[in-house]
């Protein structure tokens, strides 16, 4: 397993993120799903050693990835929403982190292609529109080709042409690098994923190989409405509870 969960807590203050979730992440491409604020990112940042546990432990390669750089040295990050220092070029950016890993030019200039940037390089990163900086976020995750890449939310705030190069490319490095996706849209995604874990309500709903459990996450995830003759819709039951979000049935 290349990531690891037991009773995994974070809470802030009174909101409970996530509440005692334990899971197993193997290698090969994992989805996690869910909707929006249903701990979902939480879980990703607590993956990234970015915050520490409240309770509970998560481990990435066999360990805590909260303060220790030889494990984040192994994995690539793109969060959502993007953030880079304004005053500076995509490709000074690109370079210095590039460096900071052991890196030259050439890592850069191989990044840059893959996610088709370099038309916008050179220019200040103050000036990017949201889908050059998702864009940028991406060849950053890949530079130093890394063990294992978490990409939030990778297709959101770019075209379609982007959306499909995106998914090409996971599925292309499928088999050579570990990927954990985390997003609220799934279809276009489920088709190249092995493994699908769904977190709703800061708890575990679902678990399992892709090919066995397509069929809960389209239940899950599809309109829950019921139309009246006269009455225009009315919204059913959500199946993920109160406030949009799911209470799984095993607690």
């Amino acid at each position: 397993m290349i990531i690891e969960a037991g009773g995994l807590k974070k809470h802030f203050g009174s909101i409970h993120a996530l509440d005692g979730v334990t899971v197993e992440i193997p290698e090969g491409v994992t989805l996690i799903l869910g909707p929006n604020g249903g701990g979902k990112s939480t879980f990703l940042k607590l993956a990234t050693g970015v915050y520490r546990p409240t309770a509970g432990d998560i481990k990435v390669f066999g360990e805590s990835p909260w303060n220790n750089w030889k494990v984040k040295a192994r994995f690539g990050v793109a969060y959502d929403p993007p953030a880079f220092p304004q005053f500076t070029t995509g490709r000074e950016w690109l370079t210095l982190f590039a460096e900071s890993k052991g890196f030259g030019e050439e890592e850069v200039e191989r990044v840059a292609e893959l996610f088709e940037v370099k038309s916008f390089l050179g220019n200040r990163i103050s000036g990017y529109s949201s889908g050059m900086l998702k864009r940028l976020s991406l060849a950053q995750a890949f530079i130093g080709k890394p063990e294992l890449i978490f990409l939030d939310e990778p297709l959101a705030n770019i075209d379609f042409d982007s959306m499909e190069r995106v998914i090409e490319i996971i599925d292309g490095m499928s088999g050579k690098t570990n990927f954990v996706v985390i997003s609220h849209i799934w279809e276009p995604i489920i088709p190249i994923v092995d493994w699908v874990v769904v977190i709703g309500n800061g708890k575990l709903v679902l678990s399992g190989k892709a090919s066995d459990v397509q069929n809960e996450v389209e239940e899950l995830f599809k309109p829950h409405i019921q139309r009246s003759m006269g009455k225009g819709a009315q919204k059913g039951p959500s199946p993920f509870g109160q406030e949009g979000r799911r209470t799984p049935a095993n607690g």
